[in-house]
């Protein structure tokens, strides 16, 4: 029996390999051919003696869905193609821990702020100003990081002397997270959710957990990454799970894979308190963005977004472009 089941755990990861290498192959496709637009389209740069502007990409996907897996992957994928490329993640421009306790301590009431993730406990200055010195590309630019062992799995951002130097040039920036691209809504759409919310739909189970209050904070949150973040994405890829309740399991299975390696994990009342706090925006952001698509600075001419649809084993059964 141990045999058996070895050799299906080892069958099980030959098929995760496989299905990421597609992934990365297929996503590495499109992003080299968006790269091949964006330098048609501005020319090699505005000044002869100033390299191009690198494409950037944002990935967004829920938790455990293989992003980071996959910008690993990408990164390694592109550099192969000759193509200069540095991933980050909005994890990485997280608050200080000092900055988000003050923040939970200024909305003692809301729930959803009181621990990073939501919007509104990223620097999002922090974001564009890392973006811009990526875009200028005319000098060395510090890559955020955070910690998320530090005080006790509360987290805080990485000194910044210990930061990664990145050098110009850059080809092509991935940056990715679980709620880049997600969109506020305004106070027609929004008063549409809470009626939604209030109405019994298990579609909205985790919004109708907080209240509508809470909700609407976190959506006026969304407002200085669509206006400071977004304009500076020329393409998207979007990691689009199926049902999103597989988030939990997604997430329990990350834990697990943790603590087999003898890490720190969380338990599964702390699991499940931790993707309820989550949930919510994506009950709230996801019908609009698969209505809307994402925000990005128009500088590619058509089918800016490749979306992924994944099955609930984190496997892609289509790819397309319709938004």
């Amino acid at each position: 029996m141990p045999v058996i089941s070895s050799l299906d755990k080892a069958r099980r990861q030959r098929a995760i390999q496989l299905n990421v290498a597609d992934r990365v192959r297929r996503v590495g496709q499109f992003v080299l051919g968006k790269l091949a637009q964006k330098r048609s389209g501005l020319g090699s740069s505005d000044k002869a003696d100033l390299p191009a502007a690198p494409l950037v990409v944002g990935i967004n996907g829920p938790q455990g869905s293989g992003k980071t897996t996959m910008v690993r992957g990408l990164v390694d994928y592109l550099r192969a193609h000759k193509v200069s490329t540095v991933g980050f993640s909005l994890d990485d421009i997280y608050l200080t821990n000092a900055e988000q306790r003050n923040l939970a301590q200024t909305h003692t009431l809301n729930p959803l702020l009181q621990y990073r993730g939501q919007p509104g406990t990223h620097d999002v200055e922090l974001g564009r100003s890392t973006l811009m010195s990526l875009i200028r590309n005319t000098g060395p630019t510090a890559i955020p990081a955070y910690d998320k062992s530090r005080y006790g799995g509360y987290g805080d951002r990485v000194p910044r002397e210990q930061w990664t130097q990145v050098q110009p040039p850059v080809d092509v920036v991935l940056f990715e997270g679980w709620c880049l691209g997600f969109q506020s809504l305004d106070s027609a759409e929004f008063a549409r959710y809470i009626e939604r919310v209030h109405g019994g739909s298990v579609m909205y189970k985790y919004s109708r957990k907080f209240s509508d209050d809470n909700l609407a904070q976190v959506n006026a949150n969304l407002g200085s990454y669509e206006r400071e973040l977004y304009p500076l994405i020329d393409a998207w890829v979007w990691a689009r799970a199926a049902d999103l309740d597989v988030v939990y399991r997604w997430r329990k299975e990350q834990e697990d894979e943790l603590a087999a390696q003898g890490h720190d994990s969380l338990s599964d009342q702390q699991l499940e308190d931790f993707v309820t706090r989550f949930m919510p925006g994506y009950e709230m952001a996801m019908p609009k963005l698969d209505l809307c698509g994402f925000i990005s600075s128009g500088l590619i001419p058509e089918h800016d977004t490749l979306r992924m649809h994944l099955d609930l084993n984190r496997n892609v059964v289509a790819f397309d472009h319709q938004l």
